[in-house]
């Protein structure tokens, strides 16, 4: 890569929503940013604006976007800015906040122009039809949907029930998660739990209309589906994707609902991806209950099968928010790091817990394998939507100080507030 800066699944930053209107076709925009009750780095932030009407019509692709910070340390350091639509069909400002001390203020003036970007390291999609979307940031692969489904025979239906995400490492060239690499599944000297795949969601015991269906592995016939792409947006500061996955049962039919969004931000080493997953889960034909247990359900990641395979050294380790955690026991965890070790390096993965998600949660981050997330049971009435917010940050090596961890859920749960000042 030409620098060292990586990207970082989308923060989802909450801001102080105020509008305003620009009258010319590049105007400059000034913000005040309130960091946290702790110091931040590298935080994606954004803003809700109104574009002006010279650049209503034009596609976000051909607005460019600088960011100046006046004073301070990063004072006259040009920063790249992103105009974004997000469901709402509003119009986001987004850029990283390089660094802010807890609890002050800084202020900042964004240029918006209509003109091409000319950003050499940016966010790019490369898709292989039917089969995966790749993300890549300044032509490297940072993680991989992986949409294909084919029923055409048992080890088919077996290698692509389930859509997941893989993590590349930092040189976009292999893989930090765990897929089902075409093993059949009763062959477990080769690949443990091939069912576990990437960074995936599902439980075991999805109850509905008198039936329990297994939607973790996929027993009896039923399928996570992609049905398409929803949006696909990327740039110089974030890539977002959000597509339509059904869970149908095993004649086809959906019980699930998901509308699946993944950002990725740009960051700095050591970081490799921080991936905030943000889902929604509509009960479409009636009342259903997620459940079953933290080894078979919620959202989850899992490291590559070399971290079962390999010696005690790689085997994946694991840290809470304090000592005397036992994951077995104690709920609502905030947060649950795992260590491991894969193709001589070491990987650390920051799984963050929104607190608005569903009460109580157990983690299993146990496993010596890799795989480990929050677990919890829950009902959907008919017609209605669950709507989950998750935060995974992985990074290359050593793990992390407790404060560290800490600081970055932190910032998740409370990021900075920006406010639209004027012009």
């Amino acid at each position: 890569m030409k620098s060292e800066i990586r990207p970082v699944t989308a923060i989802w930053a909450i801001a102080v929503m105020c509008g305003f209107s620009i009258t010319s076709e590049a105007g400059q925009i000034h913000l005040k940013i309130t960091a946290p009750r702790v110091d931040s780095l590298s935080v994606p932030v954004h803003a809700v604006i109104e574009l002006p009407e010279q650049l209503a019509g034009i596609p976000v692709e051909e607005i460019s976007v600088e960011l100046i910070q006046q004073g301070n340390l990063y004072a006259n350091v040009v920063i790249p800015g992103q105009i974004v639509m997000n469901d709402k069909r509003q119009v986001e400002l987004w850029w990283i906040l390089p660094w802010a001390r807890a609890n002050s203020t800084s202020t900042w003036f964004a240029t918006i122009k209509h003109e091409p970007r000319t950003n050499e390291e940016v966010f790019s999609w490369k898709d292989k039809k039917g089969e995966y979307l790749d993300l890549l940031f300044d032509g490297h692969r940072v993680n991989r949907y992986i949409y294909a489904y084919d029923n055409s025979a048992p080890q088919h239906v077996f290698e692509t029930y389930k859509p997941f995400h893989h993590v590349f490492d930092a040189q976009g060239q292999n893989l930090l998660t765990n897929g089902p690499d075409g093993v059949h599944p009763y062959l477990k000297d080769e690949i443990l739990y091939p069912h576990h795949r990437g960074v995936f969601i599902g439980w075991t015991k999805l109850e509905f209309a008198g039936k329990t269906y297994d939607f973790w592995g996929m027993g009896g016939g039923v399928a996570q589906r992609h049905l398409r792409f929803l949006e696909q947006t990327a740039g110089p500061v974030l890539a977002r994707s959000q597509v339509l996955i059904h869970w149908n049962d095993k004649n086809g039919e959906p019980i699930v609902a998901e509308q699946r969004q993944t950002t990725v931000f740009c960051q700095s080493a050591p970081t490799v991806v921080l991936l905030d997953f943000h889902t929604e889960l509509k009960a479409v034909r009636g009342e259903i209950f997620l459940d079953g247990d933290p080894e078979h359900g919620g959202f989850q990641y899992r490291a590559h099968n070399d971290v079962a395979a390999g010696s005690e050294e790689v085997k994946a380790t694991y840290l809470f928010h304090k000592d005397d955690i036992d994951a077995h026991k104690d709920k609502d965890l905030p947060w649950a790091a795992m260590s491991y070790g894969l193709n001589g390096r070491r990987y650390c993965v920051l799984y963050m817990n929104d607190p608005d998600n569903p009460k109580p949660a157990v983690y299993s981050a146990y496993r010596d394998y890799g795989r480990f997330g929050a677990f919890f049971k829950q009902k959907i009435n008919a017609d209605e939507t669950l709507t989950l917010r998750y935060r995974i940050w992985v990074l290359e090596g050593k793990m992390p100080k407790r404060e560290e961890l800490a600081s970055k859920y932190s910032v998740f749960v409370d990021c900075p507030k920006v406010e639209v000042l004027g012009l």
